[in-house]
């Protein structure tokens, strides 16, 4: 059920909305939805990034909780520089053979 949000803007936010909307060639309300949702969007990524960066999830995990594709996470976390904390030799390795048993987990079907 949709319901409705409103909210003010001076006339100069509202004459570049109307000239978007123009270009744009959809309605003004459509077009704030539309703007609304990207940044919602923009916000859950940012903050499953920083989640990444702390260490709690990983790339794919963060990917997940954002509802977006791995290769869009990786384009953020590139594009804004956000490397995951330093993890040691062991914990790598340990990693990579959780991984490995996990893959074949799945393709036995378990």
């Amino acid at each position: 059920m949709s319901r409705t949000v409103s909210t003010r803007l001076d006339e100069d936010e509202i004459k570049k909305l109307n000239e978007i909307s123009k270009e744009e060639h959809v309605d003004r309300s459509g077009l704030i939805r539309k703007f609304l949702l990207d940044q919602m969007k923009q916000h859950e990524m940012k903050k499953a990034a920083e989640y990444y960066r702390k260490g709690i999830m990983s790339l794919q995990e963060a990917a997940t909780s954002a509802e977006v594709s791995l290769y869009d996470m990786i384009d953020l976390v590139e594009k804004e520089r956000i490397r995951p904390p330093v993890q040691a030799r062991d914990e790598i390795i340990s990693e990579i053979h959780e991984a490995i048993e996990s893959g074949k987990k799945v393709r036995e079907g378990k």
